[in-house]
């Protein structure tokens, strides 16, 4: 069995002392858990440095490493909005066991990593650049409808040159 890296991130919000609030992206492991106080399991990502240490994040900001890494090599996550070298948009998602890539106004569903060929580039998050998809709210919007999904191979992508 070929080693893989699996990895995640989620935005840890803090408030700074004059009031303002800050946001910071934690890469590491993920895990659900409860602490003392806390009124139910809490979302943290574990980061290995000296020991482990552990930062509670917002729950729906956390996305795993897709294994794949843009044309400029970065690490693309789930949830993060994409450009391909024909100038479409589109943000990848987690659907059914698969990371696919959303895009187009018909939102066409295709396998990330068939689409991975075509030169990707990492433009931003759903998270800080709603604006680039079209969305205003920071909540994640999956794709649960078995109808509105265009699975994979079954959609032709057909690329303009």
């Amino acid at each position: 069995m070929a080693e893989r890296e699996i990895k995640y991130r989620g935005l840890k919000t803090f408030q700074i002392f004059n009031g303002e609030s800050n946001s910071v992206w934690i890469y590491g492991f993920y895990l659900k858990r409860g602490t003392y106080g806390d009124p139910g399991p809490q979302a943290h990502i574990f980061v290995y440095e000296n020991g482990y240490e552990g930062y509670r994040v917002e729950a729906e900001t956390i996305g795993q490493f897709t294994g794949l890494l843009d044309k400029d090599g970065k690490e693309i996550y789930e949830d993060d909005i994409i450009s391909f070298d024909d100038g479409k948009i589109g943000i990848v998602e987690f659907v059914r066991g698969c990371f696919v890539v959303r895009y187009g106004k018909d939102k066409v569903t295709q396998s990330l990593y068939e689409m991975h060929k075509w030169g990707i580039k990492i433009l931003g998050n759903r998270f800080e650049n709603p604006e680039l998809i079209g969305e205003k709210s920071v909540s994640k919007n999956k794709i649960d409808d078995p109808q509105a999904i265009h699975i994979f191979e079954s959609v032709a992508y057909e690329r303009s040159e």
